[in-house]
């Protein structure tokens, strides 16, 4: 008995503590923030790299992309990193870094600056948090990489830099700095926020920013001024609905009924935040019979931002409305929601919807084109149909449009089941066929594809953007390129 007793009083006490600690929590100050010690890149992530490297057309595009970096204008610097970025190829972290620190050139350092974010690499950390400590000489777009840079990289250090930012009249950094803080911060900076958001002199756009990261923070203490914001009819209608997204956003259940009933009013762009802010309850029933109805709204926004929200949690109950959406609704955008919930969630009745859809000789091709990206993209179903599918538009040069879209799709994904229809695609006397039967050997690597792509190459009648691309991918050197004829004479 004295052991439980003893277990309660230090339940009690660890309570009345932790409460404390958190009436204690005092707001972060801005200030000179401290420069991180220099660092080099991080390793590269070695299965990463090799499948940027499955990407590469040539065995030379290594070597080459590494001279550019090295020795390139700025310009082919630039054009290069944008290329990396898009493919999310992490290979060249030494050589950037290495450019990064002799490069006078803003571009560079902005692209340089956005690539380590994607790797979430912190070996700029240093050159940011100076940046930021005194960004007022520096170019916006590049002061704009270093926030977004110190947020993808939860550099700590940055706070104070980015708090005076906040503070300081110079409206050009306020929404970034905001942002940054909401990445990076933790409880003393949202209470930063919660006073900072009692300040008088603040435009309604300003303080939607602090409402949408005090949200994001999870900054529980602000609760009840959010509530009250959400609910005065007479506050700025943009204010209200970043308010109630907010309430979403701090995951107090509490919240639930607030929402539900704002969700009457007549203005549907806050009936829409409404519904994004109810997204973050989808296993409480009345959150989810709200997100249900937001589905039959009279206005699309409002049934966009619900069938989004299905789709992001799953929602099986939804299925039945999102068919009836997929095939009755009056805005195409809807529609192609609707497709693509279906395809994720994952049914039995909505896989088999799509499927029919596909074989329904009254649907138009662009709707199938639709139906097709979710279907290959999810990979749960439809993968005999889409096949059967392709092989009728090969047939059928009226139906071209279909038959490129089906073979950039295949071009995605790697299937040993795309082998057959690769070839057919090679096989085609239509150039744009071949050229997508490319890209789905360049992804795939098939083999038997090798003889038909030598076969393209050494017909004289072929197009030479194609015979180009096979030149390239098979690696045929200058030697082979003669022909038995060429060596008769």
């Amino acid at each position: 008995m004295k052991k439980i007793v003893l277990l309660l009083c230090l339940i009690f006490s660890f309570s009345l503590y932790a409460q404390s600690a958190d009436e204690d929590v005092k707001a972060s100050k801005g200030g000179i923030s401290e420069i991180p010690a220099a660092k080099r890149p991080k390793p590269v992530d070695k299965e990463k790299a090799a499948k940027a490297a499955e990407k590469d057309e040539t065995e030379k595009d290594y070597e080459n992309k590494s001279n550019t970096i090295k020795y390139g204008v700025p310009s082919e610097i630039s054009t290069l990193i944008d290329e990396l970025i898009k493919n999310e190829d992490p290979r060249f972290t030494e050589e950037i870094y290495d450019v990064f620190q002799v490069s006078k050139n803003t571009v560079i350092k902005q692209k340089a600056l956005t690539y380590f974010k994607q790797q979430e690499d912190p070996c700029l950390e240093d050159y940011a948090v100076e940046v930021l400590n005194d960004p007022y000489e520096e170019k916006g777009d590049l002061v704009k990489a270093c926030f977004q840079y110190v947020s993808a990289v939860k550099t700590k250090e940055a706070i104070p830099a980015v708090l005076a930012l906040i503070e300081s009249e110079n409206e050009n950094y306020f929404n970034d700095a905001i942002a940054a803080i909401g990445e990076i911060g933790g409880p003393s900076e949202a209470m930063f926020l919660v006073e900072y958001l009692e300040r008088d002199d603040l435009s309604d756009a300003q303080r939607q920013t602090l409402m949408r990261t005090c949200g994001k923070m999870h900054a529980v203490q602000t609760w009840d001024k959010m509530v009250e914001i959400a609910e005065d009819e007479d506050e700025n209608l943009y204010v209200r609905m970043y308010a109630a997204e907010a309430l979403g956003l701090m995951e107090k259940k509490e919240s639930i009924p607030v929402l539900t009933s704002l969700f009457s009013e007549n203005d549907p762009n806050l009936r829409q935040y409404v519904i994004k802010g109810l997204s973050h309850f989808p296993d409480v029933v009345e959150a989810k019979e709200t997100i249900i109805q937001g589905i039959r709204d009279e206005h699309w926004r409002v049934r966009q931002e619900a069938i989004k929200t299905a789709r992001e949690n799953k929602m099986e109950d939804a299925v039945p409305f999102l068919i009836y959406r997929a095939k009755n609704d009056s805005e195409k955008v809807i529609k192609e929601e609707a497709y693509t919930s279906l395809a994720v969630i994952n049914t039995d009745d909505g896989n088999d919807f799509m499927i029919e859809q596909l074989g329904d000789k009254k649907l138009g091709d662009g709707t199938k084109k639709k139906i097709i990206e979710v279907l290959l993209k999810e990979g749960h179903a439809g993968e005999k149909e889409i096949l059967a599918l392709a092989e009728e538009c090969l047939k059928d040069d009226k139906r071209k449009d279909l038959r490129y879209a089906i073979g950039k799709e295949l071009a995605k994904y790697e299937n040993e089941s795309y082998n057959d229809i690769c070839l057919k695609y090679l096989e085609s006397n239509d150039s744009t066929t071949q050229s997508l039967g490319l890209d789905m050997y360049k992804t795939n690597k098939f083999a038997s594809a090798v003889p038909v792509m030598r076969g393209i190459y050494s017909d004289k009648k072929a197009n030479s953007g194609v015979k180009n691309r096979i030149k390239k991918m098979l690696s045929i050197e200058e030697d082979e390129e003669k022909s038995p004829a060429a060596d008769a004479k």
